[in-house]
Parts: C-alpha cells; sequence; structure tokens
C-alpha cells in the first residue's frame, strides 16, 4: 500500500475582473461596458512571458462597436494579451500588478422572438498564465482562472395618449372641438406598458389631473384592475401588479382607459390646455432586483395622436 498527499494553495498569479468599476454591476440595454481584468503577482518569484486570455458570450453584445488592444477572434468572441501587444505581460515582479481592458457596447434593443427570451445575462471567462512556476513547486505552468456574469435589466415602458373620438374603445365622449369657453368637452386618455426582458412586480402607474379637468368615472382595463381617482390629491392610479417578460412585445400589451371632462375658462381662449400630467410608471425588476421605471409626456386639448381629426386651424380654445 501507498499513499500521498496532496496541498492546495492560492495561485500566485492571479487575475480579477470587473465591469465599470463593480463586479455586480447591473447593466441595462444600451449601456457602455468597460471590463477591467487586473492581474497580480502575490508569490516573491517574477513571472515571465505571461499571457492572459478572454471570452465574452452573451446575445446582447455588440461587437460592432468592440474597442480593445488585445488579438481578437470574432468566431470564437475570444481576447488575448500577451508581450507583442502588451509588453508589461514579458515579466510580472514580486508584488507587480497591472490591468487590460475591453470597451463594448450593449444592444439597445432585446432580441426578443419568443415568449422564453427573457432574463439576458453577459458572462466574461478570463485566464492568466505563465510558463514559470514558484519555487518547490512541481508543475509545468502556472494559471489562474476567474469567471464573472453581469446581469442585463429588464425594460418597462409606459405610453400615454388622450383621444376626443374614439370609437374603437367603446366610450362615447361629448362636447365640441377644438374645446368652447365655458362648453365641457370630454377626452379618453390611454395608458399602454410593455416589459421587455423581465418579470416585474408591483407595477403602478399614475398622474395628476390639472385644474379644470374632472373625472367622470368611466374607465376601461384589459387587466384585472382598472384605474382609480382620489379626489382630494386629484391622482389617478392604476395598480397594475405583476406583469411577465416580454408581455406588450410578442402579446397584447396591457392597456387601460379613463375618461376626463375639460370645461375652458375665458382667459384660455387661443390655448392648449393640460388636463393630465405627466404619467410616472415603477416596478421591482424580480431578476436583478432594481426599480425599473418610465415617464410619459403630459397630455393637453390639441390631441396630437387623434387622427381622425382633420383640421387647418387653430386648436386652440375657441370664444
Amino acid at each position: 500500500e501507498q499513499t500521498g498527499s496532496v496541498s492546495i494553495s492560492v495561485s500566485p498569479l492571479s487575475i480579477s475582473p470587473s465591469v465599470n468599476g463593480s463586479a455586480d454591476y447591473i447593466a441595462h440595454a444600451g449601456d457602455r461596458l468597460s471590463y477591467t481584468l487586473r492581474y497580480k503577482n502575490s508569490s516573491s518569484d517574477s513571472f515571465q512571458s505571461i499571457t492572459i486570455k478572454a471570452s465574452l458570450s452573451g446575445e446582447m453584445f455588440d461587437f460592432s462597436s468592440l474597442r480593445t488592444d488585445a488579438a481578437f477572434d470574432p468566431i470564437k468572441n475570444t481576447f488575448t494579451w500577451m508581450t507583442a501587444n502588451a509588453p508589461a505581460l514579458a515579466q510580472l515582479s514580486s508584488g507587480e500588478e497591472g490591468t487590460v481592458s475591453i470597451d463594448i457596447n450593449l444592444k439597445k434593443d432585446f432580441p426578443i422572438r419568443r415568449i422564453s427570451d427573457k432574463n439576458y445575462s453577459l458572462k466574461l471567462q478570463a485566464e492568466i498564465t505563465s510558463p514559470t512556476v514558484p519555487s518547490g513547486t512541481a508543475a509545468s505552468k502556472t494559471i489562474s482562472v476567474s469567471n464573472m456574469e453581469t446581469k442585463v435589466a429588464g425594460k418597462l415602458t409606459i405610453g400615454a395618449k388622450a383621444l376626443w373620438r374614439d370609437a374603437s374603445s367603446g366610450i362615447l365622449n361629448s362636447g365640441p372641438y377644438p374645446p368652447r369657453v365655458n362648453q365641457p368637452t370630454k377626452y379618453t386618455v390611454h395608458w399602454i406598458l410593455t416589459n421587455y426582458s423581465t418579470d416585474v412586480s408591483g407595477v403602478q402607474v399614475s398622474a395628476f389631473l390639472q385644474s379644470g379637468a374632472k373625472w367622470t368615472g368611466v374607465t376601461k382595463s384589459n387587466t384585472s384592475n382598472q384605474p382609480s381617482y382620489d379626489s382630494s390629491t386629484g391622482k389617478v392610479t392604476w395598480n397594475v401588479g405583476d406583469l411577465m417578460a416580454t408581455k406588450g412585445v410578442i402579446s397584447q400589451q396591457p392597456e387601460a382607459i379613463f375618461q376626463v371632462e375639460v370645461t375652458p375658462a375665458e382667459n384660455q381662449i387661443n390655448q392648449s390646455i393640460t388636463f393630465l400630467s405627466d404619467t410616472a410608471m415603477a416596478g421591482q425588476d424580480n431578476f436583478t432586483g432594481v426599480q425599473l421605471g418610465d415617464t410619459a409626456r403630459a397630455l393637453n386639448t390639441d390631441l396630437p395622436d387623434d387622427q381622425t381629426i382633420v383640421t387647418s386651424g387653430s386648436r386652440g380654445v375657441q370664444q
């Protein structure tokens, strides 16, 4: 019978990746990412002829935007640094350290084709090697590896529009258009959501009715919750709840509709009346844990989204 013992120690030659200065950075579509690979010699020996290799994988990378001093293999998406393109790697003395880098953009749009296209992440694998081995070590080379995964946050958007003629909604709006002094006109407001690449919880949409606008109580929604109105604050709220990834991208967009009534005053002649403030929306990204949000523009009586209105004159308030 024979016995043997093996001791394992931390590699004296290390490599540590980070992106945009962080090891746990949360990326967003369209980001510019700066990967930094920090290498260090923690031994009392000097290492010769160091080679660093790295690879990137992930559907969100835009390799056409790549900037690096490394030798790049576009087939395997791998990067190599050696003495030829990084002279500092010729020798690394005891306690010495340095960095190499990769700069690359993320795509602005998520490549969503199926319901299962969700929770995008970016992976980096890095390896540093040298033919030098520390004294007393029986090995052919020194090697150290490190991996890093970066999550890409989802994207949740809100659109807001107002209509005077809105037959498709089944809601009848009354009153003159262009609006007239002391005569009420009713409009329908549409809130439309799109959720891209992650499941989102606790989604809420809100805005405030402005002076001169009234809540009629007429609402519709293709979700389980309807918009509600707080008369003490003038706030309109739509508690959407949870949204699955790709909702509104490859399936019907969540939408809520509510009706408001606006009565112009004499001091508003020839003006457009803003009757709803900017719309704010927020929700929790279940994949990355970050808060997602978006805003939509305030709405006024110009009604640029109502294609049924044909007029060569002003859309401002009439006498």
